[in-house]
């Protein structure tokens, strides 16, 4: 959801971004929320250093509210934050966090900041994280490091700032514009559902050939937690290489259809039928045997993305760094100018795809406003980009696709033809 408050040629700046954070802060955490004169503080400190640069980089950097006896004792990272506290605290403005940001990297650590006895914001310290914390938005197999529930502000990009309570996004400010509504879409309903019957059917093959033993069936949320974590990792890299990109999921039962001379879809490199064309399906099916391997032998107790997770294996390990490798092949075909088209078994097609469908009736679509579209508002068609039109257009004419579209800003959309209307989202980023 973007919001333009009333200000300077319509646009936002810190303060609108304060008087926007402290109506969305949750209400189970109001003990965490900085006063209004800290949270201005914060923001416009965080705003003006992110537009500065350090010895010619750009200066990037994640600042943490809270003071050193708030947050838990922990050995550091991965899994937990390691305070390393300095001999005094120093001054709290731009210039002062444009020096530090160096030793404080974006992915690694946190900038900490507190309240004097004389009610004066302070740097205290550095608090080192690790790099866990990116999993959750990018994939990743562990997902430790999760942030104490404070209030952290992120400034990826000059001008752009992302206010967290912990690791929970409450807005964002980016181009002058206030993002309220982002969602974590891998957690809803309607992307589950799209891809039910593969996942189902994917299930059944992977028993036609097993190691021997027993089989074990999955966890029901292995196998979608598993691609999700692909699909992160490939939209990460799109998005840090600021290139933007196009990503269409069709049905398997539908590719000749599509792909047919005079089809929607024409491609400028379409992937041969060999054994690299079902790379994903391999890997996963070798993941799926190696664990019910480790649960014969009683090492796990499940096939779970938790056991997943927590078992050292030296042949899991080779997997999840097959599996990463695919997801940077993935965005790399989506940097040739086009879409990259998989079917929903992610079985490559082809890439630097043009899409045409014409879809001459459609005028709008909807914009959701909650992560399952039960609110939405209606925008025009003309309101975006080439990109996004032919996108939108495929949906409105083909509608079991799946699209994601990724701007050059590193805005991450999805578009589904859902409940009878061209329907997008945007999606929860860093």
């Amino acid at each position: 959801m973007t919001h333009r408050l009333q200000s300077y040629l319509g646009y936002s700046y810190p303060a609108q971004l304060a008087e926007f954070v402290k109506r969305e802060w949750p209400e189970q955490a109001r003990k965490a929320q900085p006063s209004d004169v800290h949270l201005r503080q914060l923001l416009d400190a965080a705003y003006h250093a992110s537009l500065l640069r350090e010895e010619q980089r750009p200066v990037t950097f994640r600042l943490l509210f809270g003071g050193p006896d708030e947050l838990p004792v922990d050995a550091g990272p991965p899994t937990g934050l390691l305070p390393i506290k300095l001999d005094r605290p120093r001054p709290f403005n731009e210039q002062e966090v444009r020096r530090i940001s160096v030793a404080a990297d974006f992915f690694r650590s946190l900038i900490a900041v507190s309240a004097d006895p004389d009610n004066e914001l302070r740097i205290w310290g550095i608090l080192v994280s690790g790099t866990r914390w990116v999993n959750q938005v990018d994939g990743g197999r562990f997902i430790d490091g999760i942030l104490p529930l404070r209030l952290v502000v992120q400034a990826p990009a000059p001008g752009r700032l992302t206010v967290c309570l912990g690791q929970q996004r409450i807005a964002a400010l980016t181009g002058g514009r206030m993002q309220g509504l982002a969602f974590d879409l891998f957690q809803s309903q309607w992307l589950v559902d799209a891809f039910a019957n593969v996942r189902k059917n994917a299930l059944r093959s992977f028993f036609d050939k097993t190691s021997g033993y027993p089989p074990v069936p999955p966890n029901s949320d292995f196998m979608r937690v598993m691609s999700q974590n692909v699909l992160r990792r490939a939209l990460s890299v799109v998005r840090n290489s600021k290139h933007g990109g196009t990503l269409v999921f069709i049905e398997p039962e539908e590719e000749a259809e599509l792909k047919r001379e005079n089809g929607p879809l024409r491609f400028k490199y379409r992937i041969a039928d060999t054994g690299a064309r079902t790379r994903y399906q391999a890997l996963l099916r070798q993941a799926v045997i190696r664990l019910q391997e480790l649960v014969h032998q009683e090492k796990l107790r499940e096939i779970s993305w938790a056991e997943y997770q927590r078992v050292p294996d030296e042949e899991l390990n080779r997997l999840d760094e097959a599996f990463f490798e695919f997801a940077h092949f993935l965005a790399d075909l989506m940097a040739v100018d086009g879409a990259l088209v998989v079917t929903k078994r992610m079985e490559l097609v082809g890439f630097g795809a043009e899409l045409r469908a014409e879809a001459p009736g459609l005028a709008s679509v909807r914009r959701a406003l909650d992560v399952e579209a039960t609110l939405w508002a209606k925008e025009a068609l003309d309101d975006v980009g080439t990109r996004h039109r032919a996108v939108y257009r495929l949906c409105e004419e083909h509608s079991n696709c799946v699209a994601i579209v990724i701007s050059q800003d590193a805005a991450v959309r999805f578009v589904k033809n859902h409940n009878g209307a061209v329907t997008y989202w945007n999606q929860l980023s860093w």
